[in-house]
């Protein structure tokens, strides 16, 4: 999972330049938004931001030689401090994350597929928004490097147990010649 949150936090970094902060989520609105302070225990971040987060549990679709298919649903908060009566800002911003993110794929993970999207009305003068993505990821940490490779182990000498009686060393092709 390391490997994929990297390269959707590299993606944005990269590609939506709005962006100011880009990191893991750990619920930073709200332990760095509250109206008590003793609450506001979250480090410092600029706006407009964006959150990585997983979610959900990631099913293993498919599991070999300890590699893994996940399928992976991916989270972004995006987040714009605002003081206007109506900031259309946040909504392009939106767009242009949705945009960045829609289809990009790296060896290790499908398409990101846009899945959905959902306001957060709790807040004073920072818009939250949340937009979802489906992939499929491979995590191969686990994978087994030597399969398939044999080492050399000498001559084997077969053990039979059995005594073969042939009397007829004639070997037929089947076309009835001998």
């Amino acid at each position: 999972m390391k490997q994929l949150y990297i390269d959707i936090r590299d993606r944005l970094t990269s590609e939506v330049t709005q962006l100011q902060t880009v990191r893991l989520f750990n619920n930073q609105f709200e332990r760095s938004n509250n109206d008590d302070s003793g609450n506001n225990d979250e480090q410092a971040f600029a706006y407009p931001c964006a959150f990585i987060e997983f979610p959900d549990d990631n099913l293993v679709l498919s599991s070999s030689y300890g590699v893994r298919i996940l399928d992976v649903l991916v989270r972004v908060h995006i987040g714009i401090e605002t003081y206007e009566f109506e900031d259309l800002d946040l909504l392009d911003l939106i767009e242009t994350v949705k945009s960045k993110l829609q289809g990009y794929s790296t060896t290790k993970m499908s398409e990101l597929q846009y899945y959905a999207q959902r306001p957060d009305y709790n807040h004073n003068n920072v818009y939250i928004y949340q937009l979802d993505f489906k992939t499929k990821y491979q995590d191969d940490n686990n994978y087994t490097k030597d399969v398939g490779t044999v080492a050399d182990g000498g001559t084997i000498t077969p053990i039979i147990t059995i005594d073969l009686d042939i009397d007829n060393f004639d070997i037929r092709t089947g076309d009835g010649t001998i």
